[in-house]
């Protein structure tokens, strides 16, 4: 009777362990997926190469994404910004329009590549392929989007030339963390 509570207790424990493990793997890490997002490539051109063939400049073409650690996504472009609901899925996201149960459309995480990748319909029966790399582009006509370094995330030189035309265009700028401005 012993060895037969013991085993009993042995597979309660590892049926416990199994549980874990599956639960934890069912979605993403909000880690992998919360900040700034933006547009790396469209139909697999640069966002100015595919902004030139719509006779737009690559911010034009660009879209921001920012995702909350509440589960929620804000989505701007030129156009303006829309709030939505996500689901984290074992793979990446679901979208969803904001109080709607519908999913709006599905966003996968590549974790190795560190971007997040969706297709959505243009309006004219095609559809249109979206890479996001970490970031945020400078949604001001005639700014260049910042250059990925291959690691997902912008290149320090291509943000700074980023922040640099946005300021020359009017653009405020934040104060970047550890500077001090002196007030007299």
């Amino acid at each position: 009777m012993r060895g037969i509570v013991k085993k009993l207790g042995t597979s309660v424990v590892a049926l416990v362990m199994v549980c874990a493990v599956l639960t934890g793997c069912g979605e993403i890490s909000k880690d992998d997926i919360v900040g700034d997002w933006t547009t790396s490539t469209i139909n697999g051109q640069s966002v100015e190469e595919y902004g030139a063939s719509l006779g737009l400049s690559g911010t034009q073409a660009a879209t921001n994404i920012t995702i909350r650690d509440d589960d929620t996504m804000v989505s701007t472009n030129l156009t303006g910004s829309t709030e939505f609901d996500i689901v984290r899925k074992a793979d990446g996201f679901e979208v969803k329009q904001k109080g709607q149960s519908e999913v709006f459309m599905s966003v996968k995480y590549d974790k190795d590549a560190k971007t997040l990748a969706y297709s959505v319909q243009d309006g004219q029966g095609g559809t249109v392929d979206q890479i996001m790399v970490k970031g945020n582009t400078p949604l001001e006509a005639g700014e260049a989007a910042p250059a990925d370094d291959g690691t997902g995330e912008a290149t320090e030189e291509a943000t700074e030339e980023a922040a640099e035309g946005a300021a020359e265009e009017g653009v405020e700028e934040g104060v970047e963390e550890g500077t001090e401005e002196e007030v007299e």
